[in-house]
């Protein structure tokens, strides 16, 4: 039987190059997705706008949040000197990681993701209904009107 552990995505890494050197990046948690976009909150905007093009999207929406999502990305959440240093690198390198990252981050699209995210909160497309059928449960007394019953005097 499998575990938690055989199916975390731990070791989950690609490697972008830049200048001739190798730069590991990895997926970003829930957690840093919350404190990016407690911070840039124009981000929910541009995602929820959908699209295929999502790192154009970013970049054209909130170039801000580039940095940090970077940072994040390459084990650095809220380190304001590699945010900064992200911030500055040159717009195809940043494209570089940006795409690294949310292939990590969201291996079948931010689409899938944020379809998944909407079900669970019980809102647009992805929700369902839920039916409940409701059954009366059987009296524990005899109907008044049943023959078994005791007559009662008036």
């Amino acid at each position: 039987m499998a575990d938690l552990l055989d199916i975390a995505p731990s070791t989950a890494c690609d490697v972008v190059r830049v200048d001739g050197m190798r730069i590991v990046v990895r997926g970003i948690s829930v957690d840093a997705i919350a404190a990016i976009v407690a911070r840039f909150p124009q981000l929910r905007s541009i995602a929820s706008s959908g699209g295929d093009d999502i790192v154009a999207n970013l970049i054209a929406g909130c170039g801000v949040a580039i940095g940090p999502i970077i940072a994040a990305g390459c084990g650095h959440l809220g380190d304001e000197r590699y945010e900064q240093r992200a911030a500055r690198l040159l717009p195809e390198q940043q494209i570089q990681f940006l795409k690294a990252i949310l292939w990590l981050t969201f291996p079948n699209g931010i689409g899938s993701f944020l379809e998944a995210l909407t079900g669970l909160m019980g809102q647009g497309e992805g929700a369902k209904p839920v039916k409940m059928r409701l059954k009366k449960s059987p009296s524990a007394s005899p109907l008044s009107s049943d023959a078994a019953s005791h007559q009662t005097m008036q």
